[in-house]
């Protein structure tokens, strides 16, 4: 994962893209209402602890939106655009989806160290619909204006915020878009690859909220687990 590594870096990039944003010079993207995000947690983990339902049950609500709920910002969690500033500028939690299913196994792939078909084994993907259209920045590679925004902070690049050792570029980038006050989070290419193509990619989404506290507007409607076999086991999420 990457680390912060220069804080004062971060702040540079963190002032100039505040001023652009500010200006409304950053490229951006609705996310519609009712779109699919997916996102993949253990289900064993400190932040994500999600016991598998018995057969015909469902997941409670409860423990799925505690698992969509960020865990980082006061806490550095090694992620790349949310978390502490390493100064005075404030921090800023996020909640990392995938917009489509390719990114959710490329990104699997790539923390599990395993065959991409056998990447989601031990894991759980919960669902999730958007609310209501959001506005969110998108850096993504194909937009044309992305890199130009890019180039414009403190000589910043696509490779420098997409660095896997320094996370400072991304996170003055995740740190302005948060505290924009109007753009709800970030839509940026994966840069893992695919075992099929290498322009079979997807986009990450970065949703931007408080430590602690849920992200508003999103719905899991369905928790599907993954284990020792080809077919995984799908259960709804309900109340109690």
């Amino acid at each position: 994962m990457p680390a912060l590594k220069r804080p004062e870096v971060l702040s540079a990039v963190y002032a100039a893209a505040g001023g652009k944003i500010a200006a409304r010079d950053i490229p951006t993207l609705f996310v519609q209402g009712g779109q699919t995000l997916y996102r993949s947690v253990n289900p064993a983990g400190t932040y994500t602890s999600m016991p598998k339902p018995n057969p015909g049950r469902h997941l409670s609500k409860f423990a799925a939106n505690a698992a969509i709920t960020p865990a980082d910002g006061v806490l550095d969690l090694g992620n790349r655009f949310s978390g502490p500033s390493g100064g005075s500028i404030p921090h800023a939690s996020g909640l990392y989806c995938v917009q489509q299913q390719q990114a959710l196994i490329n990104e699997s792939a790539h923390y599990s160290g395993k065959a991409h078909a056998w990447s989601l084994s031990g894991r759980c993907v919960l669902r999730i619909r958007v609310m209501g259209s959001i506005l969110v920045a998108d850096l993504s590679p194909h937009n044309p204006r992305a890199l130009r925004f890019l180039r414009e902070l403190h000589g910043a690049s696509w490779d420098q915020m997409v660095d896997p050792n320094d996370c400072s570029v991304g996170r003055g980038i995740g740190l302005a878009i948060a505290h924009s006050g109007y753009l709800r989070g970030l839509s940026i290419q994966t840069v893992r690859e695919s075992d099929r193509s290498i322009d079979e990619n997807g986009d990450n989404l970065v949703l931007f909220g408080s430590p602690g506290q849920p992200i508003p507007g999103l719905y899991i409607d369905q928790a599907i687990y993954f284990g020792k076999t080809a077919v995984p086991e799908i259960f709804s999420v309900a109340f109690p």
